[in-house]
């Protein structure tokens, strides 16, 4: 299984969340390629990089998997778009992997452009 660490070392744009679902890490990657500085979406919810249609689907299963902790979207390739700060929709390869931390579970995913 991947982990944090080894998403964060790839040449991938990359993004980490809280137990919340709340961005608290980019990188210069994602900053290039999506236009989003950190200063934009610290706190901000993951839902804010996703397409609106995408965002009701991703908060049920955000929640769903707090709750059971099995998720059929994790630690394989998924092609997602992803909403850049103008905007713009770019489809991308998604990665995310989850992480029990204590009592609860943080997140990161690379996000790799298709277009």
């Amino acid at each position: 299984m991947v982990t944090i660490e080894e998403l964060r070392q790839k040449s991938l744009p990359f993004v980490a969340a809280d137990r919340d679902g709340c961005i608290v890490e980019i990188n210069d990657l994602f900053v290039t390629t999506y236009g989003w500085t950190f200063e934009d979406l610290k706190g901000q919810s993951l839902s804010m990089i996703l397409p609106d249609s995408f965002r009701d689907a991703h908060h049920l299963g955000f929640s769903r998997f707090q709750i059971v902790g099995e998720s059929q979207i994790l630690n394989h390739p998924l092609e997602l778009m992803t909403i850049c700060k103008d905007q713009q929709a770019i489809n991308s390869e998604h990665f995310i992997v989850a992480e029990r931390r204590g009592d609860g579970w943080v997140f990161a995913a690379t996000l790799r452009p298709l277009t």
